[in-house]
């Protein structure tokens, strides 16, 4: 159903004319698996053109929600396909740690300003504080209650906002440091879908099914306005870089931009043909992306509100989209198991590093950078020039690197050197790899559990790896067997490193300790 516009409000159609907006196609659940995505832009940009191919395509699952580190570094994706968020280094585009513990699929996720932690929002109810660099927990919320669909630092990083199901629907600010409760706003009358600070901190916003879009005087919580104008479910809000603007989407398939000086609804963007789910203003603040369930990412200018292209591409629905600090890259996920990035000002046409394939849980890069290998979750690994996005190879892994379940490889690490690889399979074993080749050389059996990480000692004789199972094992790269077994923790294995000399092991857990090894001690005889 299209939108009313006010009288003197304009309209901006990125089509040929008005179209007809089906609600989700009978699927009644999908807000409720939606998340909001909230955006900070940081850095100025210049002004913008049409957008051309995506420069990457990663295959992640379902892509419910995006997030930048603040210096650009990092990528946050999640989705519905599982209970984990995979930090990207976007350097070499390679997936660097997996977050696990999550018991549900992760709705939202938001980096601290610091960029050494990360927030994560699940349908099991929870919000959870990781610590980048280790991947550990933080801390996690007590006493779910519903569904988690939208988190939100404030920009000096001492708060965090949450918002998700209930009736009726509250934001709840806790202490970003501790995870103590702060306060709990009863914002809507049904469920908060998603909530963004303002770039001074001094204002939130919030989007509910109600149909409206609140924003709230901080810290006191007192009401400032209520925005009236969408006639469907609110999915996600973001405030312009100067704070004096909030757009807002909704399932009734518009954008809309606020005053928030006035609180009068300025644009009422249309072009998409179906709900959307995700919008986020570029750094400068002079273009806004959304995505929808027409498969498409659109681009429109600010404040004008002209259409300024179509990023076509995805064969499902467009969850979440992001800019990267310095506005030049667009990433967009999405149901079809992908997310890509965009280099959406440059008209040339530039090759997608990864054509669409069958589900896609694997990718990484040569040591030289110059290839590219993804495995499929039939096991299939596949074979690119990154400089031409040419297809080199095509080849079945052998059963000796695959497990009992067809999910595939996870988790990974490679020698010093570029060697070896060493790559997690799904059922807790280890496929040891001719890095330049992707040739198995051996498996390593004995974990009882998924393995969560890995590191090589600086010669590259040695690999750790950490497990679910609570244990570090130690194993013979040359030798290919098992070195010792490190039994202590009580809970996940969730990082492993040398120090350099190699005389030295860290583990850290799950369960709040982290452990020195003696690897003198530790090769000695009868630790297997």
């Amino acid at each position: 159903m299209p939108a009313r516009a006010n009288r003197n409000l304009p309209v901006v159609e990125g089509g040929a004319g008005e179209a007809t907006l089906p609600l989700y196609g009978g699927r009644d659940d999908a807000v409720e698996d939606r998340a909001c995505v909230v955006i900070t832009p940081v850095l100025p940009s210049a002004r913008s053109r049409e957008g051309g191919l995506p420069v990457r395509t990663f295959g992640l699952g379902q892509v419910l929600a995006l997030a930048f580190s603040s210096d650009g570094r990092l990528l946050a994706a999640a989705g519905r396909g599982g209970s984990s968020v995979q930090l990207i280094e976007t350097g070499m585009w390679q997936v660097l740690r997996t977050l696990e513990g999550h018991t549900d699929a992760v709705t939202s996720i938001a980096f601290h300003p610091d960029g050494q932690r990360i927030a994560s929002g699940s349908a099991d109810g929870s919000v959870r504080l990781w610590e980048v660099t280790s991947g550990a927990t933080q801390w996690k919320s007590k006493g779910a209650t519903g569904s988690v669909w939208s988190v939100a630092f404030s920009p000096d990083g001492l708060f965090l906002a949450s918002g998700g199901a209930g009736s009726p629907g509250r934001i709840k600010l806790w202490d970003a440091s501790t995870g103590y409760p702060r306060r709990e706003i009863e914002a809507h009358r049904w469920s908060v879908a998603c909530v963004a600070f303002s770039p001074r901190g001094d204002t939130l916003a919030s989007g509910s099914w109600d149909q409206k879009v609140r924003v709230w005087a901080l810290p006191d919580g007192e009401l400032v306005h209520t925005l009236d104008g969408h006639v469907d479910h609110v999915l996600a809000v973001a405030f312009s870089p100067r704070g004096d603007r909030l757009a807002s989407c909704s399932v009734d398939g518009t954008v809309r931009l606020w005053d928030l000086h006035s609180g009068d609804v300025v644009l009422d963007l249309r072009g998409h043909t179906s709900p959307v789910l995700g919008i986020a203003f570029n750094p400068h603040g002079d273009v806004l992306a959304s995505g929808s369930t027409d498969h498409t990412v659109r681009l429109w200018s600010v404040p004008g509100g002209e259409p300024l292209g179509t990023l076509e591409g995805h064969a499902g629905w467009v969850n979440a989209v992001a800019f990267n600090p310095d506005g030049e890259l667009l990433a967009s996920g999405s149901e079809d198991q992908t997310l890509r990035l965009w280099e959406w000002r440059s008209e040339k046409m530039i090759r997608s590093v990864l054509p669409r394939a069958n589900w896609v849980d694997m990718v990484r890069f040569s040591p030289d950078g110059e290839t590219l290998t993804a495995r499929t979750r039939e096991g299939t690994e596949l074979r690119w020039e990154v400089r031409t996005g040419s297809l080199i190879q095509t080849s079945i892994t052998p059963t000796v690197c695959r497990g009992s379940s067809s999910w595939g490889a996870r988790v990974s690490a490679t020698a010093p050197g570029g060697a070896w690889t060493a790559v997690e399979d799904s059922d807790g074993s280890i496929c040891l790899l001719r890095a330049a080749t992707g040739e198995p050389i051996a498996r390593y059996v004995g974990h009882e559990g998924r393995v969560a990480c890995m590191a090589f000692s600086s010669d590259g004789r040695t690999l750790a790896s950490g497990s679910r199972d609570g244990t570090v094992r130690l194993w013979d790269v040359r030798e290919r067997i098992p070195l010792a077994v490190c039994e202590g923790h009580t809970d996940w294995v969730s990082d492993v490193a040398f120090n350099p000399d190699g005389a030295l092991l860290a583990s850290g857990s799950r369960d709040g300790t982290a452990k020195l090894w003696e690897m003198s001690s530790l090769l000695s005889p009868g630790r297997i």
